[in-house]
């Protein structure tokens, strides 16, 4: 299968530019080596824009979008693009591409392209689906991990806050070459980790995510105090879940960590945090 270049640019609303504050309503993508253009726009999500900006009336939104989409199939049909996929002459190309490239320069409106990107995909019309749901619909906020992730960020800010950022390191592989693990934030005496973090995320939608998750990590720190590996100080950072059920599973999870000499503390507990974490 011949892989395609896809351009791509995320469609923002910016009612005001004195600001500089803006919701991704949308996408574009041009594939030069097919001539494929194809666009989606959030047509339909007036509401979710005057959220984000309560104050302005919603058909200032609806109108700009029936602007962008009339221009952009305007843009369409004077290049002579298509939303199939069709080959055509290694000299089109590069014409084909500045075209694209000088219609992402024409915003000045209250919708303009971001800075634009470039993928190598295998079918362009699904390029343009998955572009739209990530910048739109954010779907890789819904990925299991991706919590934890934005928590590991947020412990890295607070560690700078604190001024204790200096004393530790991040991703390090605690255990040996039978079994190990990696820790986001560790922290070394005489080359040894003595305390470690890892924000764990257990607002999970139901008990079977929560105990799935969790016991993954009981097991791996069962494992390595097994082994003498497990830091002495390991400190569990916990997003708790709200239901009560979920939080029944949740503190399951915490008392089996608490067991083999794990610390745990609730995630929204900074000031808790910052003393466990203090060197």
């Amino acid at each position: 299968m011949t892989k395609l270049v896809c351009n791509y640019a995320a469609v923002r609303f910016l009612p005001y530019r004195e600001t500089g504050e803006f919701v991704n309503i949308g996408v574009v993508a041009y594939c030069p080596q097919i001539d494929f253009f194809d666009f989606r726009l959030a047509e339909r999500q007036g509401r979710r824009v005057t959220s984000f900006f309560p104050e302005l009336d919603r058909q200032v939104f609806v109108d700009a979008v029936k602007v962008l989409k009339r221009e952009l199939n305007s843009y369409r049909n004077e290049q002579k693009l298509v939303t199939e996929c069709r080959p055509i002459r290694e000299g089109d190309v590069k014409k084909g591409l500045g075209a694209f490239q000088a219609l992402m320069q024409r915003r000045e409106s209250l919708l303009h392209f971001a800075e634009p990107g470039m993928k190598v995909v295998d079918d362009a019309p699904a390029a343009v689906e998955e572009l739209y749901n990530h910048f739109v619909n954010r779907t890789f906020a819904t990925q299991p991990e991706y919590q934890e992730v934005v928590m590991m960020r947020r412990l890295a800010s607070w560690l700078r806050e604190w001024k204790l950022k200096d004393f530790y390191r991040r991703d390090q592989r605690i255990g040996d070459d039978d079994f190990h693990t990696t820790l986001p934030f560790v922290h070394e005496e005489s080359n040894k980790p003595v305390k470690a973090i890892k924000p764990l995320d257990l607002d999970k939608p139901d008990t079977t995510a929560i105990y799935d998750h969790g016991d993954a990590w009981v097991q791996r720190m069962r494992r390595l105090d097994e082994r003498h590996f497990m830091p002495k100080d390991m400190i569990f950072t916990v997003r708790f879940p709200g239901k009560p059920k979920c939080r029944g599973a949740a503190d399951d999870i915490a008392a089996e960590l608490k067991k083999i000499r794990a610390q745990v503390v609730p995630f929204d507990e900074p000031n808790h945090i910052q003393q466990l974490a203090k060197v």
